[in-house]
């Protein structure tokens, strides 16, 4: 079965959390065979820990990722077919005063590439992208 959910870093983070919404997780259980990650989503995660300092919390995020998502959930390329609309997204967004941080617009980038809904709980932050461009968004906190 093919993902038609791409998932953004604060929601599948939201499961590692000591007291996580209870909608999403949900959310996230009944659509893991239709999820995935973005690379740059992933590389987000990664790199959030490891640059934790040592210890128990740093532990318990590294299974979480390793052991908890990564099993379970594809994690997709930022590839050629990215970089084309990336790179068209970026100087239309420049041109129109909008521009997007880099990763949120590398995620967009994934999810209208291979034509998916970005789960996020940041739509305003994808909201310009959405405005000049196919990109779907979906927020499953709003729907708690």
């Amino acid at each position: 079965m093919k993902p038609i959910y791409l998932l953004d870093t604060n929601i599948y983070s939201e499961l590692a959390k000591p007291e996580p919404n209870a909608t999403v997780v949900q959310k996230v259980i009944q659509n893991q065979k239709r999820s995935a990650i973005s690379v740059v989503s992933w590389t987000e995660s990664l790199y959030g820990v490891k640059r934790l300092g040592e210890g128990a919390k740093k532990e318990r995020l590294e299974d979480f990722l390793l052991n908890q998502m990564q099993p379970y959930f594809s994690i997709l390329p930022f590839d050629q077919n990215c970089a084309w609309i990336y790179t068209d997204l970026k100087i239309r967004l420049e041109q129109g005063g909008t521009p997007v941080p880099d990763a949120d617009l590398k995620i967009a980038s994934t999810a209208i590439s291979n034509g998916m809904i970005l789960v996020t709980r940041n739509t305003k932050d994808f909201a310009a992208l959405k405005n000049c461009s196919t990109l779907a968004l979906l927020d499953w906190f709003s729907e708690a």
